[in-house]
């Protein structure tokens, strides 16, 4: 995504980078889809620790979800310019993607606050409560800029910014299941050894 803002410094929100007839839109694409995939993958990681990642309802619900909305953001893309919907201009492309997108950001955050609120793991509770507030208040005041019409250079570094924070959490999030899935796996080839040996 950041590759894309690069190759077109000049666009402002990220949604602008995939809409169709824009240069980056197959790279921004097709990394907005991935994103989707990798949450679902880490939906699937998570089913085996069922007991772990449950703080109300399963973390793993929540990213199955979340993954399948970035994944229709990212096939059915904005019109060109990314027209707020039910403006003049706007297409129902642009209501459809940009739903899904922005449910996908609430339901990352969402996400974000059902890890704050386990009971293991302290340092990724305190990191999810650091992103959850940073990526909330960027995101918010992005939106209240873009919807308001107002500076759309800070509203647009803002969005990127609280994407950036978003995806850079999910990252962390998914190594930290994979190390607690490879402890276990570990543990549990551990107990067969002994109970071979003791057999």
């Amino acid at each position: 995504i950041w590759l894309s803002r690069l190759w077109d410094p000049s666009v402002h929100y990220v949604s602008q980078l995939g809409a169709t007839g824009m240069p980056t839109a197959p790279l921004f694409n097709s990394a907005l889809l991935l994103l989707g995939i990798a949450a679902v993958l880490v939906d699937r990681a998570l089913l085996h620790r069922p007991d772990a990642y449950v703080t109300g309802w399963p973390i793993a619900a929540t990213l199955v979800v979340c993954g399948a909305c970035f994944a229709v953001a990212s096939v059915v893309t904005c019109s060109p310019g990314c027209p707020v919907p039910f403006t003049p201009g706007a297409l129902p492309q642009d209501l459809i993607h940009i739903s899904a997108a922005v449910l996908g950001f609430v339901l990352a955050i969402v996400a974000m606050a059902q890890v704050a609120l386990l009971r293991r793991r302290p340092w990724m509770r305190r990191a999810s409560v650091a992103t959850l507030v940073a990526v909330g208040l960027t995101s918010f005041t992005g939106a209240m800029l873009a919807l308001f019409r107002g500076d759309t250079v800070l509203g647009g570094n803002l969005e990127f910014t609280a994407a950036t924070l978003a995806i850079a959490w999910f990252g962390v999030f998914g190594l930290q299941v994979v190390a607690d899935e490879r402890v276990t796996l570990a543990r549990a080839a551990g107990g067969r050894r002994r109970s071979d040996a003791t057999g």
